[in-house]
């Protein structure tokens, strides 16, 4: 089981590149932890009408930290 759970949150556009670059690094220095990819964003907005869905929340609540990319 890992050590950590962490919200993965790369919303819309240039987020999934930076958390792209950031799973790398972590990857690196074998940080053990699980990533549960939450959604957030204006594609998100656009879509269901709310940037940050209860889902999200819910995900948030349920692990020690998160990652958001933009």
């Amino acid at each position: 089981m890992p050590k950590y759970k962490i919200a993965w949150m790369p919303g819309d556009g240039v987020g999934n590149d930076v958390m792209e670059s950031a799973r790398i690094v972590l990857d690196k220095i074998k940080l053990d932890a699980e990533y549960v990819h939450a959604d957030i964003g204006w594609e998100l907005w656009c879509k269901e009408g709310n940037p940050l869905p209860e889902r999200t929340i819910k995900i948030l609540k349920e692990t020690d930290c998160a990652l958001f990319g933009p």
